[in-house]
């Protein structure tokens, strides 16, 4: 299940008003702070970062993507685009050259020098993602939107988002624990935890240790009133229910559980906007959004 995403305003990145786009050269702030100048309107984008593929097919730019990460899950599109790097997603140089790029979009994980020498070898701007919060992505977006000439999804995410909390209005946030399986959770700093305080939910596993199971104790004094579960892991309300450990849980005894797509609460592409929605929807049943 995909869950619409929203974006915060006023941390992070703020996105540069863009308007009617000026005529190029033009220039961009990317994830890392540096600034990024294109002289003319892409039209062969090469994309090593998924988020950016996606961010890049949001605005309209998804015709100029000629290849991609090969980690794409989302469009449809972008899945049948040749691979970009090799295979354990670094950069394949030559590779690259050969698709003749006039815009790269690079990863969170490459250095301001790699970006450098990444520019100079292939002879094409380099644009390097954020840290994959809400915030950085809403900055992606507006950014890739105004490099590529193409209008940004930024104003749409942004009146997402104050749908959203004019729905929520004053409503406290419900406890929530996700289980990846075996009562493993959440990364309680990761982007899933964001996406749920976006959605008006608490992680209630906000403690847990990286590399081991919640324990069972914890989880029953922290009293869940929402179960989410992993899809595929084997986690069911019927099996939650029969276990003396969990079925006195409040989101189980209320039947409030639900199944979510992993990958979807890994998102750092514009899709996070619906992915809060529906990750709302799912806490708050009742939810009527305008």
């Amino acid at each position: 299940m995909l869950i619409p995403l929203l974006v915060v305003a006023g941390c992070g990145f703020k996105p540069e008003p863009i308007g009617s786009l000026p005529s190029f050269p033009q220039g961009v702030t990317d994830g890392l702070g540096r600034r990024v100048t294109v002289q003319a309107q892409p039209r062969r984008v090469v994309s090593l970062d998924a988020g950016l593929t996606e961010a890049a097919y949001a605005v309209g730019a998804g015709e100029s993507v000629v290849a991609a990460s090969g980690r794409e899950q989302y469009p449809a599109a972008a899945l049948r685009l040749p691979r970009a790097g090799a295979a354990d997603g670094s950069p394949n140089i030559a590779r690259l050259r050969k698709l003749h790029p006039d815009l790269i979009l690079a990863p969170n994980s490459t250095s301001a020098a790699a970006a450098a020498r990444l520019s100079h070898a292939v002879g094409a701007p380099v644009y390097v993602a954020g840290n994959g919060s809400v915030p950085s992505i809403e900055h992606d977006v507006d950014q890739v939107g105004a490099i590529t000439g193409e209008a940004a999804a930024v104003r749409r995410m942004q009146a997402d988002l104050r749908r959203l909390r004019t729905a929520l209005g004053g409503s406290p946030p419900v406890p929530v624990f996700v289980d990846e399986g075996f009562f493993y959770t959440i990364d309680p700093a990761g982007n899933a935890a964001r996406l749920l305080a976006l959605a008006g939910g608490t992680n209630v596993a906000a403690d847990a240790v990286a590399g081991r199971p919640f324990p069972v104790a914890r989880l029953r004094e922290a009293a869940p009133q929402a179960y989410l579960a992993v899809a595929g892991r084997g986690v069911t309300l019927a099996g939650l229910r029969r276990s003396k450990a969990t079925r006195q849980l409040p989101a189980i005894r209320d039947r409030h559980f639900a199944l979510v797509d992993g990958a979807a609460l890994a998102d750092t592409g514009p899709r996070a906007v619906a992915e809060v929605l529906e990750l709302a929807h799912l806490l708050h049943p009742a939810l009527r959004i305008p």
